[in-house]
């Protein structure tokens, strides 16, 4: 049971990894400095790493492929899902 629940929370964590990145990209875009784009990709980096490595080290869970193909497949799903509007938004 404990390889479906960090199946489910890595894939759910590449979800929000997209969902965060696509905010932050929109904050930088709005600013439109370097620095805060800089601080913002670090900052989505640091949560996304943090949260898997808290996960692991509190649920005691042996690092296994699956949990980083989990997340990547989250965030290629949101990607794929949410590709269209980024690319309408970025033409207009």
């Amino acid at each position: 049971m404990t390889e479906i629940y960090a199946f489910i929370f890595c894939l759910g964590l590449g979800i929000a990894a997209r969902l965060l990145y696509m905010a932050a990209s929109a904050l930088a875009e709005k600013t439109d400095i370097f620095p805060v784009t800089v601080v913002l990709d670090i900052s989505v980096t640091a949560f996304v790493g943090g949260a898997f490595a808290a996960y692991v080290i509190l649920s005691s869970a042996v690092i296994a492929p699956y949990m980083f193909a989990a997340l990547a497949a989250g965030y290629l799903i949101t990607f794929m899902l949410t590709r269209n509007a980024t690319a309408k938004k970025r033409t207009n």
